[in-house]
């Protein structure tokens, strides 16, 4: 890798939306950080980015359905990688139509789409922001979906474990990294870093046929959507914007919500583990 290549981390890359956002990245001429929690997919699919962006590209292996996998991440990106310009936070779970009435609990006694689609890129974007505001210009972009759009935060439950709804469940956490996003822009603007999330649209991934069955658009359409916010110079001033698909729309009301965004963040804070790592998060990141 030489210094002036264009660094990017793609979460959950290794299949699916990810895995065709790296490869059009490589194609771009990025410098492709593949992730996932399986070796042997993540050499498989190192080897396609490789081949798709003349022997750019490397890779990470961690599980982010883990507290500490999250951070091993993090501190791994750090020891590698001089500027990172662009974090895309796409790893995300959905509980399948099989087993509907599973509520599923990670290692850190979490519910698993809140800690994995929500927590874990609250805790990776602010690991390596410091990173990111050295590099900047840099951007962050955040997979959503138009779950968004009809979640609410269970104040009194946001583990769900009084009454478990998987829907719900999977659109809460799709709502706090949408609020999440915003408010992280706000925060970082003068650093130069931007954020944006977006619903790629509904594509015919191996999650979206397990879980929602209708599927009208292909992989590489959602990919198409992703690549263009980190690549298209008509955006290269948008922050704190939520896209469906190409279009600007306004997200669910709660993201727009200073207070409400607050206190999300506090909560993210206690529960991500952030707070004492040893390297450089900026501070306006650091209270709620």
């Amino acid at each position: 890798m030489t210094s002036t290549e264009r660094v990017a981390l793609v979460t959950g890359s290794t299949s699916g939306l990810g895995e065709a956002t790296a490869r059009l990245l490589a194609e771009e001429g990025w410098h492709v950080v593949v992730h996932g929690r399986d070796p042997r997919r993540v050499a498989k699919a190192l080897a396609g980015v490789r081949a798709a962006g003349r022997g750019r590209g490397s890779s990470l292996v961690a599980d982010l359905s883990r507290r500490a996998g999250v951070h091993a991440l993090a501190d791994e990106v750090l020891a590698a990688h001089g500027r990172l310009d662009a974090l895309i936070n796409n790893a995300g779970v959905a509980t399948p139509n099989r087993s509907a009435r599973t509520r599923r609990v990670t290692a850190d006694g979490l519910q698993l789409e809140w800690q994995v689609n929500f927590l874990a890129p609250f805790a990776l974007t602010l690991r390596l922001s410091g990173l990111l505001a050295r590099s900047a210009p840099a951007l962050v972009v955040n997979v959503s979906s138009v779950a968004q759009g009809w979640g609410q935060l269970r104040w009194d439950d946001l583990q769900m474990a009084g009454r478990w709804d998987r829907m719900a469940a999977y659109a809460q956490s799709k709502l706090a990294l949408t609020a999440f996003t915003n408010e992280y822009a706000q925060r970082l603007r003068a650093d130069g870093v931007r954020a944006n999330s977006l619903h790629p649209g509904m594509c015919a991934t191996k999650m979206v046929r397990s879980t929602f069955v209708l599927a009208p658009h292909r992989t590489g359409y959602g990919a198409r959507n992703i690549v263009r916010l980190v690549t298209d110079p008509r955006l290269e001033n948008a922050s704190g914007v939520y896209f469906h698909e190409r279009r600007r729309i306004e997200p669910n009301p709660f993201a727009q919500d200073a207070a409400g965004r607050r206190r999300l963040w506090e909560v993210a804070l206690d529960q991500s583990g952030v707070i004492g790592r040893p390297d450089e998060v900026p501070a306006e990141l650091l209270t709620a």
